[in-house]
């Protein structure tokens, strides 16, 4: 059986990733919305009931605020 022959191409560089975007609204709920709610559910599961009430009342305006986010659509740039 013959050999094939090898041939040598020059390799092009890669173009360069594209940068990701993701919506201001999804990072403000991962860094604000998240943490409260977990925060929140750890104290009614403690029976901690005043200190629960305190984190309902920033939640609620960290929700208005995340609304507001929503609809304005600003797109961050990630990575």
């Amino acid at each position: 059986m013959a050999k094939h022959k090898s041939y040598t191409k020059e390799k092009k560089p890669n173009n360069p990733p594209k940068p990701r975007y993701t919506n201001q609204a999804n990072l403000f709920h991962r860094d604000v919305i998240a943490p409260l709610e977990r925060r929140y559910r750890q104290c009614l599961q403690a029976r901690e009931y005043e200190s629960a009430r305190a984190l309902l009342r920033e939640l609620e305006t960290a929700r208005r605020e995340h609304r507001i986010l929503i609809h304005r659509n600003e797109r961050v740039k990630i990575n």
